[in-house]
């Protein structure tokens, strides 16, 4: 009985963290460190906006998804580990530049680098808690021989 209660709190814990780092996700993205508005005139006169534009629209809907996932975890009391961890981690490396990411500018002045440090951050304490909550909670299927 003990141990189940210990679980209980230990998940509501880890949506509490990983719906905190959501909200700093919004926060970031839209109030403190919003990343770069600019736009980029191609070659034939076309204005298109930046790619830092579209990671900051991409970080409010992982971050919006990543709180009704905890917020749904918390309310059913079952652990959506592999959600929270997919999100924490998609939203950790939305920043980066890689094929699977959009990335944000290259030029080390650019107020984008601001909103992905926020997002690497953000997203790596999400991960690690949910991952905390999975290992430590109990929630593991144990098979016996």
């Amino acid at each position: 009985m003990d141990q189940r209660r210990n679980a209980a709190r230990l998940l509501l814990v880890g949506n509490v963290v990983s719906a905190a780092c959501a909200v700093l996700v919004l926060g970031a993205v839209f109030v403190w460190a919003p990343p770069c508005q600019g736009l980029l005139e191609l070659a034939n006169g076309n204005l298109v906006p930046m790619r830092c534009v579209y990671t900051g629209k991409a970080a409010a809907l992982l971050a919006l998804l990543l709180l009704v996932t905890c917020a749904a975890s918390a309310a059913t009391k079952r652990p959506f580990t592999a959600v929270v961890v997919g999100l924490s981690v998609a939203l950790a490396l939305l920043g980066f530049e890689t094929p699977a990411t959009i990335g944000v500018c290259k030029s080390a002045g650019m107020a984008c680098g601001a909103t992905a440090v926020w997002l690497a951050a953000c997203g790596g304490v999400s991960t690690v808690s949910a991952l905390a909550v999975f290992f430590a909670g109990g929630q593991r299927k144990r098979v016996r021989p």
